[in-house]
């Protein structure tokens, strides 16, 4: 893992920064003396933003298919340039599939697929440029690792990031870019209990049964924490992890191999 300073003069843009797992990976990154910008869709950004130290924060719902551009346009400008992007996004809604309309499908894929894209459009020529850069997607093991049920919209979209990240890889390699891919699997989040809670309505169950028998099914035997995933980005964005790209990361206690 990074030592203190070890991202200074780096700067990161991560999204949604507000709260859990982006949050958590915007405060590591800070700790690690990079300078961060981060997006929310609250009031509470501004609150995270001062509360780390971040450099600048812009409230932004990335299912306005504008805003991932615009936001990364006002990191850039505050920030002078963007080294380190961490792309992350909150999770569309758990749903059966015939409850699924065509509004639901579009915007899952500006929230997820769409903003990724359009991050990434927007910073990679700035690190072409200076011959370093660190692109992160932050996605799931749904549709990345296999698909989950209930979870369509995002089995669907991020396995289309997971794409998106592995057709990048060799066209940008030689400007010094890496890309990787991180998959959090059963991370205590107010989404993972957001799915919990649906999965258990729909089997009849409650859900401290069903959060014991998910525990059951995880070898490491409990869920992740939202730190555990910040330190393996603040690995992947620094110096030292220039030969690592075009992965996929996956980060569960085993729960996929089990």
């Amino acid at each position: 893992m990074p030592s203190e300073a070890a991202l200074a003069g780096r700067r990161a843009l991560v999204t949604a920064g507000s709260n859990g797992i982006g949050r958590a990976t915007a405060a590591t990154l800070r700790s690690h003396a990079a300078e961060v910008f981060i997006t929310g869709t609250s009031e509470r950004t501004a609150e995270t933003a001062g509360a780390i130290g971040a450099a600048g924060h812009a409230i932004a719902d990335f299912t306005d298919p504008a805003a991932a551009e615009e936001a990364a346009r006002a990191a850039i400008a505050v920030l002078g340039g963007v080294d380190i992007l961490v792309a992350n996004t909150g999770g569309p809604k758990p749903s059966a599939f015939s409850a699924l309309a065509d509004d639901d499908w579009l915007g899952a894929y500006h929230l997820i697929l769409g903003s990724a894209i359009a991050l990434t459009r927007a910073v990679l020529p700035g690190m072409a440029d200076r011959g370093w850069g660190r692109v992160i997607y932050l996605t799931s093991t749904a549709g990345v690792v296999k698909p989950l049920s209930g979870l369509h919209l995002s089995n669907v979209m991020r396995a289309g990031v997971a794409g998106l990240s592995a057709s990048l890889v060799a066209e940008y390699g030689p400007s010094g870019i890496t890309f990787n891919v991180i998959a959090p699997g059963p991370i205590d989040t107010d989404r993972r209990r957001q799915i919990t809670g649906f999965l258990a309505e729909r089997r009849g169950v409650d859900v401290a049964t069903l959060m014991e028998q998910e525990l059951g099914e995880i070898p490491a035997r409990r869920l992740g924490r939202a730190d555990e995933v910040a330190s393996l980005v603040a690995h992947l964005a620094g110096e030292h992890a220039g030969f690592i790209t075009g992965a996929v990361h996956v980060i569960d206690g085993g729960m996929t191999q089990a």
